[in-house]
């Protein structure tokens, strides 16, 4: 109708055509009382307009309240009309305006009718502003310039439109700082062409230049640019959009393909994407890394493939994920954890019961304690998962066996788990050789009736017992916060019974002594594994009648501890091998790097470490230090379970 009328010879007393279109609704948009304004400055000149009193687009974009296109001078040319300096004007409810150059062309000459838009060097703050009004959408300061071109076409090949755009040195930030481009390029195309009733549908896009940060995922699109591209059909007469065929790809990362529906409403439908069997180490670094810093996760060393596949459907249904993991190995940089020969699935379903899922692993090690092969079933549905069979870790002899584990909320910061365990009897021998500890003999073994996680704080209901040197190690009331993150926190209270004295001073080279020991560190913390507060009482139990001897070496290195430097050296004493005693101990409350020191009874000037009795020779032992520095007494003992004998003057 336009180029009829455009080609038309106007007559003298017609100087103006005036076409009322009415309102046009197309779905998700809609324009109304539309007006077509044709002016005859010359039988070789035409001016035109074209307004809409409002324009309603598809969430999040905005409503317009006015939006015209007027080409002030349309020449023209050998196959139609042309206007090189058209102008779009924008109006909001806020009475703000804003225009964009465009160059107009007609060609109705061809076998193919069309008609082209162009808009260059285009503000994209500009444009931003005026669509981007929905809270929803962020408010952003934007520069750069994007070029636009929109093509109309008809005739014997069918109906086509083609929208094409190009972003140049695109640079753009939000108030906050969480999200920012910048010297951004980009390309995109969308074609829609008539097939019977139905359009198809052909869009495709590429980022190739510029650095993104989208919190907290940051892409370099210069050195691995992104693309996409997409066929399906549009539905004409109800605006519902079935997409095929979706392929997603990042470039040395990953590429995803798929497919989508979109319903007449603009809500979806249906989604299936899926990524084929992968490298995993780039998808982590890209995509999984930036979601978990801060975590146990954010640092890994991983190596393998994967595959996975993500579904939507309209509720009840919801979300679903399977991942299927190929002999893959990660280990935490730091050194703090690590498992090989990953395999298996993991099933997610949002709503309803999952599949089971199994993960299998070779072998693995936390810190410098390693353990076997082993296997975790369990379903996963929503933020929880739930144990299905018994896990069964072997290490250091013994064993782990988790009988019930829960986790809850995951993803979300109130994540919480809670499970029940017992430990078969583990060697300490071997414990200690991989703490590179000296070696001790004995079990650690005994029955967890629940451990909790909660707010970054792992809780023990119940305790371990550790039979170790003839006698029982009881650990109780143990907490750990930030286990694997940069400073972890160990609390704990620990309870010695009827050890023995002999087996203990043995192994760390300490000296013989003879006899049984009792006594407790309460209030135990460790921060960053190393002791910063403890009460530890030591003494010989009341009740103990084993024979009471005590080397000369363990003499010297007893009243060392206690500051009384040689005691030996200058008597005659110092010709025996070893003494009796009665009794012994030594206390230490550890606060603020300082040592208050102890023994079992008074002295006139100081404390009794060693009190004699029994057959002679026999010996008393006195500290007169009561308050030493940590890190000192620390090395002191070192010297002593390294083997470094006392020098006897």
């Amino acid at each position: 109708m336009l180029a009829t009328l455009a080609s038309a010879s106007p007559s003298p007393a017609i100087d103006e055509i005036v076409v009322d279109i009415g309102r046009i609704d197309a779905g998700r948009w809609s324009s109304g009382d539309i007006e077509l304004r044709l002016r005859f400055a010359s039988s070789a000149h035409l001016a035109a307009s074209l307004v809409s009193a409002d324009l309603q687009l598809p969430r999040p974009l905005t409503a317009l309240k006015g939006v015209s296109v007027d080409c002030p001078i349309a020449e023209p040319t050998a196959s139609g009309l042309a206007c090189a300096r058209a102008e779009l004007r924008l109006s909001d409810d806020d009475g703000r305006s804003e225009a964009f150059p465009l160059a107009i062309e007609l060609d109705w000459k061809s076998d193919s009718p069309r008609l082209k838009v162009r808009a260059e060097a285009l503000s994209p703050a500009s444009l931003w502003a005026f669509v981007a009004r929905d809270e929803s959408l962020p408010a952003l300061d934007v520069d750069g310039a994007i070029d636009i071109e929109l093509e109309l076409a008809g005739g014997a090949q069918g109906d086509r439109l083609r929208l094409a755009a190009s972003v140049h040195r695109l640079s753009f930030s939000d108030s906050g700082g969480l999200n920012a481009g910048e010297n951004l390029g980009a390309r995109a195309a969308l074609e829609l062409t008539r097939a019977g009733s139905d359009w198809r549908v052909r869009a495709d896009a590429v980022l190739d230049a510029g650095q993104m940060y989208l919190h907290p995922v940051f892409v370099d699109a210069s050195a691995h640019p992104l693309g996409a591209d997409a066929e399906g059909r549009l539905d004409a007469a109800t605006g519902a959009l079935a997409l095929s065929r979706v392929r997603l790809r990042h470039d040395t990362v990953a590429a995803v393909d798929g497919s989508i529906d979109v319903g007449s409403d603009g809500d979806l439908v249906a989604l299936d994407l899926e990524l084929a069997n992968s490298p995993i180490a780039p998808v982590y670094r890209s995509y999984l890394q930036p979601f978990v810093i801060g975590s146990v996760l954010d640092d890994l060393s991983v190596d393998g493939e994967a595959s996975a596949l993500v579904t939507w459907r309209a509720p009840p249904e919801g979300w679903r994920a399977r991942v299927a993991i190929a002999r893959v190995d990660v280990g935490d940089v730091g050194g703090r954890f690590g498992l090989s020969g990953v395999r298996g699935r993991l099933v997610w379903h949002q709503q309803g019961e999952a599949e089971p899922s199994r993960i299998d692993w070779d072998g693995g090690r936390i810190y410098r304690i390693a353990f076997g092969a082993g296997g975790l079933a369990g379903r996963a549905s929503g933020r929880r998962f739930r144990l299905q069979e018994r896990l069964e870790v072997p290490f250091l002899g013994g064993a782990l066996e988790v009988d019930d584990l829960r986790v809850d909320a995951i993803g979300r910061p109130d994540l919480g788990w809670q499970l029940s365990a017992r430990v078969q009897p583990v060697s300490l021998e071997k414990l200690t050789e991989a703490l590179a500890w000296p070696t001790f003999s004995g079990t650690l073994a005994g029955d967890i009736p629940l451990v909790r996680y909660s707010g970054g704080v792992i809780g023990v209901d119940g305790g371990l017992d550790v039979r170790v040197f003839d006698g029982r190690v009881r650990i109780d009331d143990l907490t750990i916060r930030d286990a694997f993150g940069v400073l972890p926190e160990l609390r704990a209270d620990v309870d010695l019974e009827n050890l023995s004295l002999d087996a203990l001073t043995g192994t760390f080279s300490f000296g013989n002594i003879q006899g049984r020991l009792e006594g407790r560190i309460h209030g135990l913390t460790l921060k960053d594994w190393k002791p910063t507060a403890f009460d530890a009482r030591f003494a010989t139990p009341d009740d103990d009648d084993s024979r009471h001897r005590i080397s000369q070496r363990a003499v010297s290195n007893l009243a060392s501890l206690g500051g009384a430097g040689e005691v030996l050296s200058s008597t005659f004493l110092r010709i025996f091998d070893e003494f009796s005693y009665r009794r012994l101990g030594i206390a230490c409350r550890l606060e603020n790097g300082v040592c208050e020191m102890d023994g079992i009874a008074p002295a006139e000037h100081g404390y009794y470490i060693v009190e004699g009795g029994g057959l002679p020779p026999r010996i008393d032992v006195l500290g007169f230090n009561r308050r030493v520095d940590w890190e000192v007494l620390l090395g002191r003992l070192r010297r002593m379970v390294a083997g470094e004998a006392p020098v006897i003057r």
